[in-house]
């Protein structure tokens, strides 16, 4: 019996998909299927009854899985003993986030991580925020920046409230004065992917036209710049492109959103992990 096995055993019964499951192990379904096949042959029971709707776990699997999550749980208590040093940790964290790495502080963050945590490297992905809890999920990502509610099967640190504004092209008629029915008139360049910004832009002007969706700040900055459309932005970059005089900024719909890092529950004991919160709480000056 392999460690391996085990984990997949686990990842089903949760998933009740092997496609799903073998996402979050990296691997492919075949292969988490030769390990169920195995373990079953191993301990001479079937652990699943396999139907239409997925993978659903006999009786004899249902007690069977207390036993493998155990045992999985006390070899992670065994590695995170072992990775008791953050400096010792080696390994890849693959992070989302939803807008500028300046505005996140990523090169703060890896000169933290190069003095504390040496092994650990990473690799961005930008993203939005419906899209990261999907990826979290999956096992596609290890963490990210979100704003909006928190999924229950997410572990969240609120790491500041943000400001959002509104940005329209430079030579554009409104202004500050604007009424809210002007802003209606013209198009709006949303964000898509299930984002918390085009929900509330929903609740403010509910009879809006989007012209074009993208979940990259950078691409929308550029449409906006080129009189597609309006669009919202974090105040702190919208202000650097004003004072180009890029864009021009329209207050009457500000708001604020809380933005969050979060990991996955499941995870937060794998050290990579506990590494990473404790450095996002030093990036953030969070309370440790």
């Amino acid at each position: 019996m392999e460690f391996y096995q085990l984990r997949s055993f686990v990842l089903v019964a949760k998933t009740g998909n092997l496609t799903l499951a073998a996402k979050q192990l990296y691997t492919t379904p075949p292969a988490v299927s030769a390990h169920i096949k195995a373990l079953e042959q191993e301990l001479k029971t079937s652990l699943f009854t396999r139907t239409s709707k997925g993978m659903l776990l006999t009786e004899k699997g249902s007690l069977l899985l207390a036993k493998a999550q155990k045992t999985l749980d006390s070899a992670l208590d065994m590695v995170n003993l072992a990775a008791e040093h953050q400096n010792e940790i080696i390994a890849n964290f693959r992070l989302g986030i939803n807008q500028s790495a300046a505005s996140l502080h990523i090169k703060r963050l890896l000169d933290n991580l190069k003095e504390n945590c040496p092994g650990i490297s990473l690799e961005l992905s930008n993203i939005s925020s419906g899209e990261l809890i999907n990826a979290l999920s999956a096992g596609t990502l290890d963490g990210g920046y979100l704003y909006g509610e928190v999924p229950g099967d997410l572990s969240t640190l609120r790491v500041k409230q943000q400001q959002i504004t509104t940005i329209a092209p430079a030579d554009a008629t409104l202004d500050k004065n604007s009424p809210l029915a002007e802003l209606c008139a013209h198009p709006w360049i949303t964000m898509g992917r299930n984002c918390p910004f085009d929900r509330f832009l929903q609740q403010k002007l509910a009879d809006f036209t989007a012209n074009v969706k993208s979940s990259d700040d950078g691409s929308r900055l550029e449409l906006v710049k080129t009189a597609q459309g309006l669009s919202f932005l974090e105040q702190e970059q919208a202000l650097v492109h004003t004072q180009k005089q890029e864009i021009k900024i329209l207050p009457q719909l500000d708001f604020t959103a809380d933005l969050h890092f979060v990991v996955a529950k499941a995870r937060i004991k794998e050290p990579v992990i506990k590494a990473m919160l404790q450095e996002i709480r030093i990036l953030w000056q969070l309370p440790l």
